[in-house]
C-alpha cells in the first residue's frame, strides 16, 4: 500500500506542471483574430522592407531570375492582401468575415515573408550587409 502511495504522489509531482494545458490547447476565436490582426500589420511592415530590398537587390545586379520569382511572391502577396481587405479588417468576431479575411491576410504575410528571405539570401551571397543600409 505503501508503494502505491508513493507512485501516486511521484505521478503528481511530476504531471503538475502539466496541470492546464488541455485547457489551453482548446480554440479561442478572439486570440485567432488577435493573431490575424498581428498578421496584417506584420505584412504591412515587410511591405516597406520588400520595396527597399527589391531596390537594392536590383542596385547590386542580383540575378533576372531571383528577382522575378521575388516579384512573383510580392504579386501574389498583393492579391491575398487585397483579396483580405475585400473583407475588411476585423472589429467584431460575430461577423464570419473575420475567417475569410484571417485565410487572406495569413497567405499574403507567407508570400511576403517568402519573397524578403528570397532577397535576403541573394544579398548575403554578394556579400552586401542589408541590415546596416535598412536598420532592420
Amino acid at each position: 500500500m505503501r508503494k502505491v502511495a508513493v507512485l501516486i504522489l511521484a505521478a503528481f509531482v511530476l504531471l503538475a506542471p502539466l496541470a492546464g494545458t488541455a485547457g489551453a490547447l482548446q480554440w479561442n476565436y478572439k486570440n485567432f483574430l488577435k493573431q490575424s490582426l498581428a498578421w496584417y500589420y506584420m505584412y504591412r511592415s515587410d511591405d516597406q522592407k520588400f520595396n527597399g530590398l527589391y531596390n537594392l537587390s536590383v542596385q547590386a545586379n542580383v540575378s533576372n531570375k531571383t528577382l522575378e520569382l521575388a516579384m512573383d511572391l510580392y504579386t501574389n502577396a498583393s492579391r491575398e492582401y487585397n483579396e483580405s481587405m475585400q473583407y475588411g479588417i476585423p472589429t467584431d468576431y460575430r461577423d464570419f468575415g473575420w475567417m475569410i479575411f484571417s485565410i487572406h491576410i495569413r497567405k499574403a504575410y507567407l508570400y511576403i515573408e517568402a519573397a524578403i528571405n528570397m532577397l535576403r539570401t541573394a544579398l548575403q551571397e554578394r556579400g552586401i550587409n542589408w541590415t546596416k543600409t535598412f536598420g532592420f
